[in-house]
């Protein structure tokens, strides 16, 4: 085999994941629509969700379960955060953590995402969000 045709092979099996590697975590890009934050009070699949914005940084709240809490930093309009969940022993619910990663509708209004558990962005559901109001 010749090594143009094995590099096709190789630079083939990146492009596609890694199959059976576990693949290759793609998180979206997106630019933030002018004006337009994360700060404010958002109605999620998980909960509501208080979210503040400071510059780059995103810390917020959301109340699924026992509730929880999410850091994360912006790369345009995509917010790549890390969340906690507290855990509740009264039901023997173990505190749990992962990651995850939003992406700003274009009207600002809405979030879309994914989270997954301990470092993967991914595997754990689809995370989205509505507007509730914006804080100011």
């Amino acid at each position: 085999m010749s090594k143009w045709m094995m590099l096709a092979m190789v630079v083939a099996f990146v492009w596609l994941g890694g199959v059976g590697c576990g693949g290759i975590e793609r998180i979206p890009t997106s630019a933030m629509p002018p004006g337009v934050e994360y700060s404010g009070l958002w109605y999620s699949n998980y909960g509501d969700m208080e979210l503040v914005q400071t510059g780059e940084q995103v810390k917020g709240t959301f109340t699924y379960r026992s509730g929880g809490t999410l850091m994360g930093t912006l790369e345009g309009g995509v917010l790549r955060f890390d969340w906690v969940q507290e855990g509740d022993l009264s039901v023997g619910r173990r505190e749990v953590s992962g990651k995850g990663y939003f992406v700003m509708s274009s009207d600002g209004q809405k979030l879309e995402g994914k989270w997954g558990y301990g470092d993967k962005f991914s595997g754990g559901g689809v995370w989205t969000a509505d507007r509730a109001k914006v804080r100011y």
